[in-house]
């Protein structure tokens, strides 16, 4: 595991021990459940195998088992404290265990659906998984995943340039590059909530609050003077401060042994 990836699972970690996570984690909870409703349609057998890629404290988890029939669930997280937070839920059928979901430890065709709810951000290598991780999915089997997309935080980015400040790209996938990750057949919706936060430094407790505020590898961080100079911008209007999720949801089903994927 590279240091930058073990500095993302430390923070997420921090988050979940502190247990701040879950009252600052707003739009995460949404798009949980908005995916596990999207899931729920598409005609999985009773008591399917699932994987969860980045279970968090657990908000698909709890969806999922409260939409599908039954299923079989493993949640993970590269985070342990993530992990923890979810056994302890205590939810029907469900075992959990610390894993990279861009490298997964799980068996060949072995799912129904493997998914994964807005931690796909943080992988290094989003086609590389997205690859490793259809190998996990059994043939008629389905791969769904939200991930944040490249307009997530555009109020940032242009505060950022008004101020003269060059805003760092996170590299973030349009709706059209994730289709093209996630292969022939694949389908990616888009859904942009706001959230406001009463000021900049409260945007960016929240961020801290959920262990999402590790630099991108190779961002260079913000000097005072930058950091505040952003914050008074994006604060000009009604001293609100708005942030937009980019947020792009893509499914796309493994072909069936002779047959055609959907």
């Amino acid at each position: 595991m590279s240091s930058w990836k073990q500095r993302v699972a430390a923070r997420f970690d921090a988050a979940a021990a502190a247990e701040t996570y879950d009252a600052a984690a707003r739009v995460q909870r949404l798009i949980a459940e908005d995916l596990a409703v999207r899931v729920s349609g598409l005609g999985l057998p009773d008591h399917p195998r699932v994987l969860e890629v980045g279970c968090g404290t657990g908000f698909l988890t709890a969806a999922l088992v409260e939409r599908l029939p039954e299923p079989h669930l493993t949640a993970t997280d590269i985070a342990p404290a993530m992990v923890r937070a979810t056994a302890r839920l205590e939810l029907p059928d469900v075992s959990t265990h610390v894993m990279d979901g861009e490298n997964p430890d799980a068996p060949t065709e072995r799912f129904d659906l493997v998914c994964t709810s807005l931690a796909a951000q943080w992988f290094a290598d989003l086609p590389g998984a997205v690859e490793k991780l259809m190998r996990c999915v059994k043939p008629g089997g389905y791969l769904a995943l939200a991930t944040l997309g490249a307009d997530t935080f555009h109020e940032w980015r242009a505060a950022a340039r008004e101020t003269g400040i060059d805003p760092f790209d996170r590299g973030y996938p349009t709706a059209g590059r994730l289709a093209e990750m996630m292969g022939e057949g694949a389908g990616v919706d888009e859904l942009s909530p706001v959230v406001s936060s009463p000021s900049g430094h409260a945007f960016l407790r929240d961020l801290k609050s959920i262990g999402a505020h590790t630099r991108a590898e190779g961002q260079e961080p913000l000097t005072a003077g930058q950091l505040r100079r952003i914050l008074r911008r994006l604060e000009a209007v009604d001293g609100q401060v708005y942030s937009t999720y980019h947020v792009l949801f893509g499914i796309r089903r493994k072909t069936p042994h002779g047959g055609e994927g959907a």
